[in-house]
């Protein structure tokens, strides 16, 4: 049992690096990947929604180029984030050009505005300015964490699975 297990890790990671590396860039395996790996992570949740193209983003001290190059490997920081409130206040942590940096961004979601007799709902993220030599916090890995355990949960049960179809099939 144990090797059969060890043979079907072995080959599963074998073939998911595999594809996962070839230098294509139209590659859906490695863009799924990296879909299933950014699922659960919650930077890349908060990153993503403020980043939505229906929203009015707002630049109020830096421009777009160096607020897309902080967004660029930013994490969370959950201690000084405040979602409760309204409107909700995301703090972003990156180290840019070995800086450690700080973004506020202000998100509104759900305003209301009037466009030709009709009152549409819209969401906007006002991103404040980047404050530098601050102290960053630490970033949270428990995302990928979580992933491997969901992988382990599934793919123990599998393997179990296939072990018992292939003792019927043999006798």
């Amino acid at each position: 049992m144990k090797r059969r297990l060890l043979f079907f890790a072995c080959g599963a990671l074998i073939s998911i690096s595999t594809l996962y590396f070839l230098d294509d860039d139209n590659n859906r395996m490695k863009q799924t990947i990296c879909a299933y790996i950014d699922y659960f992570n919650p930077e890349k949740r908060v990153l993503s929604q403020l980043l939505l193209p229906e929203h009015d983003i707002i630049y109020t001290k830096n421009d777009s180029s160096e607020i897309a190059n902080f967004l660029e490997g930013s994490w969370v920081n959950h201690e000084l984030t405040n979602k409760e409130n309204y409107p909700q206040i995301f703090v972003l942590d990156n180290l840019v050009k070995e800086i450690p940096s700080r973004l506020t961004v202000h998100f509104y979601d759900k305003e209301e505005r009037k466009v030709e007799l009709e009152r549409k709902r819209y969401s906007k993220a006002i991103f404040k300015e980047i404050k530098k030599g601050i102290t960053l916090s630490k970033r949270s890995y428990k995302s990928y964490y979580f992933i491997t355990g969901i992988f382990f949960l599934i793919m123990i049960p599998v393997s179990l699975l296939v072990r018992k179809l292939i003792r019927k099939r043999s006798s």
